[in-house]
């Protein structure tokens, strides 16, 4: 009977060597030449990858660095900091221009009591609806320059706001060139170049020596900017254009 046990433990494992033989022939099969030329590539390819990075001069790795973070600004030509969600506060009047962007739905507030009664565009938008003072506008993703003309009635009198929005680029001389979410428009008489010059060197005793300077005026900011191209308003040398840029309540 113990004979028989041996027997029969030895048979066991003979069997279990015998399945699970990793020297069998079918384990020792010749990779096909298919196979060979998939390794033979991914070899030579794992070659050029080490070979690249271990030449690299740490100088070329910032530059890439480098490179790339620029190609996403240039993508997305803005950052979050760049994002104005606070009402730019501008006076009404028959004409002024905005900053539009795909990724945001941007608000256009008319005077209070306003009523408006049609928006027409010249480009079709993603998002475009109004109910009486407010408006909400996102542009389509190949936007670039459309003009909105607002028919709009404000003390029982009928009129009009012709709006040139464009896509918002930023302007790398000027820190509070922002993306503006929400432009709220005041019942309120702007001002013209002259008036807002005077009242700078009012107030602060000299003319604006900076690319670019504000000064607000009641409730609304005027930006002065030193422009030798298209300056429309010439002092103590200079040229200078202004507009009613920004404010934030």
């Amino acid at each position: 009977m113990r004979n028989f046990k041996k027997i029969s433990l030895f048979l066991v494992l003979n069997v279990g060597f015998v399945m699970a033989n990793p020297l069998e022939p079918q384990n020792f099969i010749a990779p096909s030449q298919q196979e060979l030329q998939q390794n033979q590539s991914q070899k030579i390819d794992d070659l050029k990858a080490n070979s690249f990075y271990l030449n690299l001069d740490p100088k070329d790795i910032n530059a890439i660095q480098k490179k790339d973070e620029e190609v996403r600004n240039a993508f997305d030509r803005f950052s979050q900091k760049e994002i104005n969600y606070k009402p730019v506060i501008r006076p009404i009047a028959s004409m002024d221009s905005i900053n539009l962007h795909p990724y945001f739905t941007t608000t256009i507030l008319l005077p209070k009591g306003s009523i408006i009664s049609h928006i027409d565009s010249s480009n079709s938008m993603a998002v475009l609806k109004y109910e009486n003072n407010a408006i909400l506008i996102r542009p389509n993703q190949d936007f670039k320059i459309a003009n909105f003309t607002i028919l709009y009635k404000l003390d029982d009198e009928n009129k009009i706001l012709n709006v040139l929005a464009n896509f918002y680029e930023k302007n790398p001389l000027d820190f509070q060139d922002k993306l503006n979410l929400v432009y709220s428009y005041s019942n309120t008489p702007k001002l013209d170049g002259l008036e807002v010059l005077s009242a700078y060197v009012k107030e602060f005793g000299s003319l604006p020596k900076q690319e670019y300077s504000f000064i607000q005026i009641g409730d609304i900011s005027y930006r002065i900017v030193k422009d030798d191209k298209y300056g429309n308003i010439m002092r103590g040398g200079n040229k200078y254009r202004i507009d009613n840029n920004t404010i934030y309540r």
